[in-house]
């Protein structure tokens, strides 16, 4: 599994806290009361209700203070650093698990690029998609490629270099910019794509549990109790899956089309930002759930039935709400 799956799951922030210095509150939640600086206190959603709160350490128990809180809890004053700071942690949760004082504030919410890590094979994915777009459009049958092997295949052939070179300077002659204009803008959308593969690879280890429950319904067919176990994680399963799919359809229709995405460049660069963000939060919940059922050989094993009534009590605790709603709505 790609690098980007850790990121994913957890995403934490690097704390520099080397150089000794006061960090810089515009960048980092450098704050300034004395509760923040309680040895292992940190930010972080409640289970249950999904609240942004402080949480420090009471002897054998831990206590938490919800974020919105604090502020009168310990005499914050409003319009100092501190209730600044603390105004943003509800919307820095959701993209790290937890916040320590003197973490780095995450980078969506300084200037929308990604806080977490992706690998140089979801780069080339990106590049070799937009590759094929920018030569397919050549001859006006646009298309997208995302199968990996096919794209080293085209990328690797010695026209498409040159048959990319004419159509950059095709669509610079249309566009009435600069040829050296398209390539950076080019370069920006394969950059921004890549975090778009990179959550695409991390997906396909979800799709593969899914894929999972529907083989052990077989095998544990003749089981009742799990066979109905496993009819009712995939009830909750399955709408979970659609989503997924569905918004990786849609971004691939929002981008599958060069002049489109160069005549509407930063919409584009917006969309692409508020999907990758949206599939990472949705994706932050599973990040142990596909850990534990990666690399499993599907069989009949009482290990596999553990994990059965471990994923089912995932599937109740965080998608069991949803499911309800959609049941009652039809």
């Amino acid at each position: 599994m790609s690098n980007v799956q850790a990121n994913q799951a957890g995403a934490e922030n690097e704390t520099d806290n080397s150089s000794g210095g006061k960090r810089d509150p515009s960048v980092s939640f450098a704050f300034e009361h004395k509760i923040f600086t309680v040895d292992g206190a940190y930010f972080s959603l409640t289970h249950d209700t999904k609240e942004p709160c402080f949480f420090v350490n009471l002897g054998e128990m831990k206590g938490a203070v919800p974020t919105k809180s604090l502020a009168k809890e310990f005499g914050i004053e409003d319009d100092s650093t501190d209730a600044q700071l603390l105004s943003t942690i509800g919307g820095a949760l959701k993209f790290v698990r937890e916040i320590r004082p003197n973490d780095s504030i995450p980078r969506e919410l300084l200037d929308g690029s990604a806080s977490w890590t992706i690998e140089d094979k979801h780069k080339e994915v990106a590049r070799g998609r937009i590759t094929v777009q920018v030569v397919s459009w050549l001859s006006g049958n646009e298309e997208i490629v995302l199968n990996l092997e096919e794209l080293e295949k085209i990328s690797g052939d010695p026209d498409t270099k040159d048959k990319v070179q004419t159509a950059f300077r095709e669509i610079a002659e249309k566009l009435g910019i600069k040829r050296e204009d398209v390539v950076a803008k080019i370069d920006d959308i394969i950059r921004e794509l890549a975090y778009i593969e990179a959550l695409r690879d991390y997906y396909a280890g979800i799709k593969r549990i899914s894929t999972s429950l529907h083989r052990l319904s077989g095998i544990y067919r003749r089981d009742r109790a799990t066979s109905e176990d496993l009819n009712r994680m995939q009830i909750l399963l399955d709408p979970v899956i659609k989503k997924f799919d569905r918004t990786f359809t849609e971004i691939d229709a929002q981008t599958c089309e060069v002049m489109v995405i160069l005549k509407n460049f930063q919409p584009t660069v917006e969309t692409i930002r508020r999907t990758r963000d949206d599939l990472h939060q949705r994706f932050m919940v599973w990040g142990e759930m596909v850990d534990k059922w990666d690399g499993l050989v599907i069989e009949e094993d009482p290990m596999i039935e553990r994990l059965l009534k471990q994923t089912y009590q995932f599937l109740a605790q965080n998608f069991m709400q949803s499911q309800t709603w959609r049941l009652g709505s039809m």
